[in-house]
């Protein structure tokens, strides 16, 4: 069966006020980023069944500027407190124990989890994923828990459109 996991990382937060890190908002460029990929999601005609976030503002404001606005239905947004990480096992524990009944699934969160989460998992190397930046990883697995190396299927940057 196919799986496909595409990781989001959240768009350029500001740093302008002193606020706790899981407060920070996006900066200007972040939304324009964010609307860049927004419009390339949809000229690929990418819907997922599944949207999950980290609780992070700039994490959920990125979803929400990605999935809003569409002329098509996108899921619900479902924020989820283990995505807040910047580890690739929990990253991995927590997309293990995802429903099989979900087979495209968009994720936002952040780096460094993103970065080495598909590097271990795809089988294209990305020295960093940008902010904003959207990797897709097709798995041929029975379900999310039985996952091992997949196939990069996709690495679009803001910088590239």
């Amino acid at each position: 069966m196919k799986f496909e996991l595409s990781l989001l990382r959240h768009a350029k937060s500001s740093w302008e006020f002193p606020l706790d890190d899981r407060l920070r908002p996006l900066n200007e460029r972040g939304i324009i980023n964010a609307e860049k990929m927004r419009k390339e999601i949809i000229h690929q005609q990418c819907i997922p069944q599944k949207i999950y976030t980290s609780p992070a503002v700039r994490a959920r404001t990125t979803a929400k500027i990605l999935i809003e606005k569409q002329d098509i239905p996108f899921p619900t947004l479902e924020i989820v407190e283990e995505l807040y990480t910047f580890d690739t096992n929990n990253l991995e524990r927590f997309v293990k124990k995802m429903n099989p009944l979900y087979t495209n699934v968009f994720l936002f969160g952040h780096n460094n989890a993103i970065t080495d989460f598909v590097n271990k998992f795809g089988d294209l190397f990305i020295p960093n994923v940008p902010t904003a930046g959207w990797v897709t990883i097709e798995f041929e697995a029975e379900n999310w828990a039985s996952i091992t190396k997949g196939k990069t299927i996709r690495f679009i940057t803001p910088s590239a459109l």
